[in-house]
């Protein structure tokens, strides 16, 4: 017996419509992804940028500073952003408010050249640099055949035309170099830019505390580190393509930069805004400044006492033993450490109500990635029982990669 069965009807231009429905370029390199884990790369579930200060909000060395050749490879203004400077010339450096409009972004990185170097020799340069420590990168296993591929995306705005030098490096060492070419195509207007980098499946790459992974953005670059042979691993120390232009050659180029991002996987995605607290506590790993100050009375019966971050230990009669000042959050290593009284460099100073004084010069002792003890108050009876205690010093401590 023959079966009928009936199917409603199909409307075939409905159908065909429905497969030209956009679903715009995000929706489609989703869908282009071959893992779940690609998938996820993409969409940035959780903490994805690598960059601490990528959007330059924190400034705890202060607004400006003046980059030359005894500045060189130091952290000068914004905190995590390094350079590197070996020039016949000088260039200023300051925070700036101008930035790429509608993006979310307050500040951004400003460089002029202040003295101009019109012929830079073979081995001379001037670049952008950004260290992320051994840590923050291991998960990308380089230096393994399970190498994952790295994003990084930036804005950038330039007073000089063409192009200029990207490159990703180890931190530590020599071992591989991967170069490319950034081209400004319009002075004077920012624009965004892109990188993805291949994981490198060999090569030394620090995984602790040192620095892993190296983001080098270069404004002159000398022959010796430029290159033809773009967008591959070397061993070779070249960082800059061989049309990359000399931005030092004219007093007052510009060159502004903000929006660091470097995550994980072959697309870049919108920048990930921190809030300022969390910022500052990830920059303070590296470097902090502020005052420690005290100036409570120690009792008889108080051998160990806390009063925000300074610690008063004193022995059974209450007589000072000594001071030590805990960092805001553990430091990288053991920093290097200078402690200012007012304004004068390497001095501490203490005061008690019965007007036993002191001063040290250069002094920090036991010092940790924890914290350290000022002065020269390590194991000396200062003041009595009942007596009123400051301790006053201005520190900088600094464990920068």
């Amino acid at each position: 017996m023959a079966v009928r069965v009936q199917k409603s009807a199909v409307n075939i231009r409905e159908k065909l419509a429905e497969l030209e429905r956009p679903i715009g370029l995000k929706g489609s390199e989703l869908m282009r992804a071959e893992t779940v884990q690609e998938a996820r790369d993409f969409v940035s579930a959780g903490r994805k940028n690598l960059v601490i200060n990528g959007d330059l909000k924190v400034w705890q060395r202060g607004t400006s500073a003046t980059l030359n050749n005894s500045s060189s490879q130091t952290v000068k203004s914004a905190d995590r952003w390094n350079h590197y400077h070996s020039t016949d010339g000088s260039v200023t450096e300051e925070r700036s408010t101008d930035v790429p409009t509608g993006q979310g972004f307050y500040y951004s990185l400003k460089h002029t050249v202040a003295t101009a170097d019109s012929s830079i020799a073979a081995t001379q340069y001037h670049a952008h640099r950004y260290d992320i420590e051994g840590y923050d990168v291991a998960h990308l296993m380089w230096g393994t055949s399970y190498a994952k591929p790295i994003t990084v995306s930036f804005w950038v705005k330039s007073s000089l035309a063409g192009d200029y030098g990207f490159c990703i490096r180890p931190g530590a060492n020599l071992s591989r170099f991967y170069a490319d070419t950034l081209t400004i195509t319009q002075a004077n207007t920012w624009e965004y830019k892109t990188f993805t980098v291949p994981g490198c499946p060999d090569g030394t790459w620090e995984k602790t505390t040192s620095a892993g992974l190296e983001v080098q953005i270069s404004h002159s670059m000398g022959t010796t580190y430029q290159t033809s042979s773009l967008r591959q691993w070397t061993s070779s120390l070249v960082v800059s393509p061989t049309t990359q232009v000399n931005w030092m050659g004219t007093v007052g180029n510009t060159w502004y930069i903000t929006g660091l991002q470097v995550e994980v996987g072959k697309n870049a995605t919108e920048f990930e805004f921190r809030s300022y607290g969390q910022e500052l506590a990830l920059c303070q790993r590296y470097y902090f400044s502020n005052w420690g100050i005290e100036g409570t009375t120690l009792s008889a019966s108080e051998e160990y006492q806390t009063i925000g971050a300074l610690h008063r230990i004193a022995d059974s009669n209450s007589s000072f033993k000594a001071a030590y000042f805990v960092y805001p959050v553990p430091m990288r290593a053991d920093p290097s450490i200078t402690l200012y009284n007012g304004t004068t460099a390497d001095q501490v100073a203490l005061q008690t109500s019965t007007g036993t004084t002191g001063t040290a010069v250069g002094q920090a002792y036991n010092i940790t990635p924890y914290g350290f003890m000022p002065g020269n108050y390590n194991g000396t009876s200062v003041g009595s029982s009942g007596s009123s205690l400051a301790v006053s010093f201005k520190i900088q401590a600094s464990a920068e990669l």
